[in-house]
């Protein structure tokens, strides 16, 4: 059985008592240190209602972008920069603050290696990401970016995704609701490469139905490019330019796009190691096929 399975399988048994209605919070006095990060910027409202929240509870960092970085994935310039701007951010109470003139990834990194490296946190929680991110969106998500980085980094991670703070009481019950999740005995014990990408709906909270673990669905976007006339001096340039993209069909009842869309939370579990066990463990067991050196 493959390790996905296996903890997709396990963290089901944990909530199963709680899927209806809630996550059942542990007796913990955990996390005690929290990172939150984002891609939306170190003044998104979003961001900062999480910070406050697990501020009343526990040791707060917030490390985020200075500007809105979506769509970063787990990009970090500090790889190629060799040096990141930060700044500190009076946030309120509780909140160590600091702004960095990167990506999400960097934010981690930096944590990480940086300014947490002598006390680092026990959980990492990326969000709260206004809109959803589902199916294979977690591939450009910076977002789920960060929480990966944070989890190839043996620190376990939530990434958070998809309210509409518009909507009223959306963004309290929201936060506080993480706040549970963070507390709960099947985010305790997440293993060093494991973490949880979780999107709420965009909907009254007295309207979703619970939360449910679920596995992704495929690819729900279909994004065509389109030739457009080019400029400068050389008559060969074109310009190809990214059209808006089409729904493609949100999958099987039980994935996690369909989840949402009947008004579900749903927490999708994941590993930031990509090492497919099962390939190793075949090709092994068949090595003759590959041909010999030169």
């Amino acid at each position: 059985m493959n390790r996905t399975l296996l903890i997709a399988m396990s963290v089901c048994f944990l909530l199963s008592r709680s899927c209806g209605a809630g996550v059942a919070v542990s007796e913990y006095s955990w996390p005690n240190r929290v990172l939150i990060t984002n891609d939306d910027g170190i003044n998104d409202p979003n961001m900062l209602a999480l910070a406050r929240a697990f501020s009343q509870v526990c040791e707060t960092y917030v490390i985020a972008p200075q500007e809105n970085k979506s769509g970063a994935t787990h990009l970090v310039s500090a790889f190629r920069t060799h040096s990141l701007s930060v700044e500190s951010h009076d946030l309120g109470s509780g909140i160590k603050g600091y702004g960095v003139d990167g990506y999400p990834g960097d934010c981690v990194l930096l944590a990480l290696q940086g300014l947490m490296r002598d006390n680092p946190p026990d959980l990492v929680v990326a969000g709260i990401n206004g809109g959803p991110n589902l199916g294979f969106d977690w591939l450009a998500s910076g977002t789920i970016g960060a929480a990966r980085l944070a989890a190839f980094w043996g620190v376990p991670a939530i990434a958070v995704s998809g309210i509409d703070e518009a909507i009223t009481g959306a963004l309290d019950a929201s936060v506080r609701w993480v706040v549970r999740l963070a507390q709960s005995s099947f985010v305790h014990q997440l293993e060093s490469g494991q973490y949880l990408t979780i999107s709420i709906p965009r909907i009254p909270p007295a309207e979703i139905k619970g939360v449910r673990v679920a596995e992704r669905a495929g690819i729900l976007l279909d994004f065509t490019f389109q030739v457009a006339p080019g400029s400068g001096s050389s008559q060969s340039t074109t310009v190809w330019q990214l059209g808006r993209p089409h729904p493609l069909p949100r999958g099987p009842a039980n994935r996690d796009a369909a989840l949402y869309d009947a008004g579900f939370v749903v927490i999708v579990p994941m590993l930031a190691d990509e090492h497919d066990h099962d390939l190793f463990t075949r090709l092994q067991l068949d090595s003759t096929v590959l041909p010999d050196w030169p």
